[in-house]
């Protein structure tokens, strides 16, 4: 993999580092900081289009061994954060599950393969767009609940929801005033709960 990782006292000197050692120019790769202090930069160094390829040939793998037939679609959201959305010919069913449990499961394992080559990345795993609606659609519920707590002063409570749902919610309703969120439960899937402020 046309990776590196690299100090230097200075951002400018890291990034020197990693150049050097790819033998590349600063227009052929990306970069992203990892670590930041007074006294260094750490900074992990890629070709362009490295991150994406490995991300795509996992997923392409992955794929493959469920025996589904389709493509990947890989776009890099923030520095460390890509969203990869399979698309299939007929497996999108399948690969979603009841209420997104398959999908669920798919994130989990495909991010931990990932993590095994990059532990830096933050990945979001998606089937033909599910995921990106069912964002969208619990973010409209959350602004409506929250007018409504705002309303009647009575909490709301969500269904229960893994981490990566539990949080479009928190995001959603973050900077409305007269409402907060907290979440309860235990294990990996859990409610939101919108309330009223705490005066």
């Amino acid at each position: 993999m046309e990776l590196v990782i690299v100090e230097g006292k200075d951002l400018e000197e890291a990034l020197s580092k990693g150049l050097e050692k790819l033998s590349l120019t600063k227009d052929d790769v990306d970069w992203s900081v990892l670590a930041e202090n007074d006294e260094m930069v750490k900074l992990r160094v890629t070709k362009k289009g490295t991150i994406e390829k490995l991300l795509k040939d996992i997923v392409e793998e992955f794929i493959e061994k469920f025996g589904a037939k389709g493509g990947v679609e890989i776009f890099k959201r923030e520095q460390n954060e890509f969203y990869i959305n399979i698309v299939t010919e007929d497996s999108d069913a399948v690969l979603i599950g009841k209420g997104g449990r398959n999908l669920e499961a798919l994130q989990h394992l495909i991010s931990r393969i990932v993590h095994r080559y990059e532990k830096t990345l933050d990945i979001v795993v998606d089937v033909s767009g599910y995921r990106k609606k069912k964002e969208h659609t619990l973010s409209t519920r959350a602004i409506a609940f929250a007018e409504e707590v705002k309303r009647t002063g009575r909490e709301i409570f969500f269904e229960p929801l893994p981490a990566s749902l539990r949080r479009v919610i928190h995001l959603a309703i973050a900077n409305k005033e007269g409402v907060r969120t907290y979440t309860i439960g235990e294990g990996d899937l859990k409610k939101v709960v919108i309330a009223p402020s705490r005066r």
